[in-house]
Order: structure tokens, then C-alpha cells, then sequence
């Protein structure tokens, strides 16, 4: 066989079966084109070089091919049972990934009802931290209102029971008039809760003032004892000069009966003092004037003029 004739063979055993000289859908240039690259391919070169018959060749390596496949059969077939039991493992790995998906969804939908449950109890937190804001800041005013108004049991047993010359009564005199000044700033306002301590900071009040107006007339009395030493109970009467405020600040008409009683008190002591220093004093003075015995040229009128003008003083009204 020439090398003309072998190389047709060739050409007609590749890939003849994909082309179609008779149709019209293929060009000559194509066909060379497909020709061309078959002859390029290596094995078809060694072939062409060694002057193997490719017919014979391609026979061959069908057989070669028929043989491998038969193998191949074989082999499936005495993995059948494998293969099926594969088969079911792949069908039940299925099953369970269509449950782990359907898993997968209804997490995924519970994971939106969260979603809109955190956001939701998002929005309900930011309102209650507003709404806590909010009453943090009334908190402290609303307290306070509250101590301003509230009227304690110490401070109620303290005025009606202690006496006035006790601390404690002092203190809880002090506080009782703060509630009272804010008792009435707080009605100018229209405060319901002023009616509910009125009375009490009304009857507080009356006993508090009746108290003081004893304690200090009861002082200003004792003024008035012979040959007592009223410095020491005036003095003693600075310490309770709150006293006096208070009047002065709740119960005017009261404090000026005391302040009346106090100026009517100490104006006789002084007038009573002052009547007996002049008394004395004159006393002295005749006692020690001198005579025309004891100076020469003197003037016995001066002491007639003297005791003129002591008489006219102790007849002068009060």
C-alpha cells in the first residue's frame, strides 16, 4: 500500500463520521481545516511514521476499548450492591437535607418573629427609658414637695407637749414656720394637697403662739420684782428672740401685746430706778453742800434754789 493510499485511509477514518461532503452546511476550507488537524495529532504521527496500518490499528483499539468497557460492566456489576446502597444513602441524605431545609426555613421565619420582637421590645425600651428619664427628673422636686409638706409626728408631739425652753420645741418651732410660709406659697398656686395640712399647721400654729405668749409674758413679770436683777432674765431672753419672729410673722396683734407689755414693764422699772438715783442723788448733794461755815462771801439761796427744784421734779407727772 503507497503512502498516498494510506493517508486517504487516514483521512477517511477520522472524524469522518462528523463530516458530511454531500450536505451544504460545510465548506471545503473546513473540511481541510478538520483534515489538517487530525494529521497533526501526535499518535497519528507516530503511526504515519512507523508505517502501521491504521485500519488495523483502529481495530485494534476498539477491541482494546470493547474490553475495557466489558471490565468496566463487570465491575459495576459486582459493585451493584454498593451502588444501591450508595443509591439509598444518597436518597436518605436527601430526604434529610429537604428536612434540614424545611428546618432551615421555619428557623429563618422564627428568626423574622424575633427580629420584629427585639425591635419591637427595642421601641418599648426606648419609650420606658424616656418615660424613666422623665420621672427621675420630678423625682427630686416631687420629694421635696412632699418633706415641705408632710407634717411629722415629732415635730406635732414636740409643740404640743415640750416645753418652750427646750431645744427640741426651738427646732421644731423653726420648721413649723418654714410650713407655714410654704403651705401659703404653695395655695397662692392652687395646691389641693395645702387643704389637706391646713387645719393641722392652723391648729400647730394657735398652740405654738399661745405657748410663747405665756412663756414670755411670764418673763416680762418677773421683771417686776422687788430688787431683782433684770438684766440677767433680759438677757436671757435674747436666746429666744425667734420667738418674737414668730409672732411678728403669724400673729401680729399677739407680739405687740407682748411688745407693749415689755415697753409698760421696763419704762416703770427705769422710771422707778431713775426716781430713786435722782432721790439719792440729791440726798447726797445736800448733804455735802457747803455752808457759810465752811466758805467765805456764800450764798445761803443756792440751797434754798435746790431743794425748789427737787420739789418741782418729784411733783412732775410720770
Amino acid at each position: 500500500m503507497s503512502a498516498g493510499t494510506e493517508l486517504e485511509d487516514v483521512a477517511l477514518n477520522f472524524n469522518l463520521g462528523d463530516l458530511d461532503l454531500t450536505s451544504e452546511d460545510f465548506l471545503l476550507d473546513e473540511v481541510d481545516i478538520h483534515i489538517q488537524q487530525n494529521l497533526e495529532d501526535d499518535i497519528v504521527k507516530e503511526a504515519l511514521r512507523k508505517g502501521v496500518d491504521l485500519r488495523q490499528y483502529s481495530k485494534e483499539i476498539q477491541k482494546e476499548l470493547q474490553e475495557v468497557e466489558n471490565a468496566s460492566i463487570q465491575d459495576y456489576i459486582k459493585e451493584s450492591q454498593n451502588i444501591a446502597s450508595l443509591h439509598k444513602q444518597i436518597a436518605d441524605c436527601d430526604t434529610i437535607l429537604e428536612r434540614m431545609e424545611h428546618m432551615l426555613h421555619g428557623f429563618q421565619s422564627d428568626l423574622s418573629s424575633i427580629s420584629s420582637e427585639i425591635q419591637s421590645l427595642q421601641e418599648q425600651s426606648v419609650a420606658m427609658n424616656i418615660k424613666l428619664k422623665n420621672r427621675q427628673s420630678i423625682r427630686g422636686e416631687l420629694s421635696q414637695f412632699v418633706d415641705e409638706m408632710v407634717i411629722p409626728e415629732t415635730m406635732i408631739n414636740h409643740i404640743l407637749q415640750t416645753p418652750v425652753t427646750e431645744r427640741e420645741f426651738l427646732e421644731q418651732l423653726h420648721e413649723l414656720n418654714h410650713k407655714i410660709n410654704f403651705a401659703k406659697e404653695q395655695s397662692f398656686k392652687d395646691a389641693r394637697s395645702c387643704q389637706d395640712v391646713k387645719d393641722i399647721l392652723e391648729k400647730l400654729k394657735l398652740k405654738a403662739i399661745a405657748k410663747i405668749r405665756e412663756f414670755l409674758l411670764q418673763k416680762i413679770n418677773s421683771f417686776k420684782k422687788p430688787m431683782s436683777n433684770y438684766q440677767i432674765p433680759q438677757n436671757a431672753m435674747l436666746k429666744f428672740r425667734f420667738f418674737n419672729e414668730f409672732l411678728m410673722a403669724n400673729e401680729r396683734h399677739v407680739a405687740k401685746e407682748v411688745r407693749d407689755e415689755y415697753l409698760d414693764t421696763m419704762s416703770k422699772i427705769y422710771n422707778s430706778y431713775f426716781k430713786g438715783y435722782i432721790s439719792r442723788l440729791m440726798k447726797l448733794q445736800f448733804e455735802e453742800v457747803a455752808t457759810k461755815d465752811d466758805l467765805m462771801a456764800v450764798d445761803d439761796s443756792a440751797k434754798k434754789d435746790i431743794l425748789l427744784k427737787y420739789a418741782q421734779t418729784s411733783s412732775s407727772p410720770d
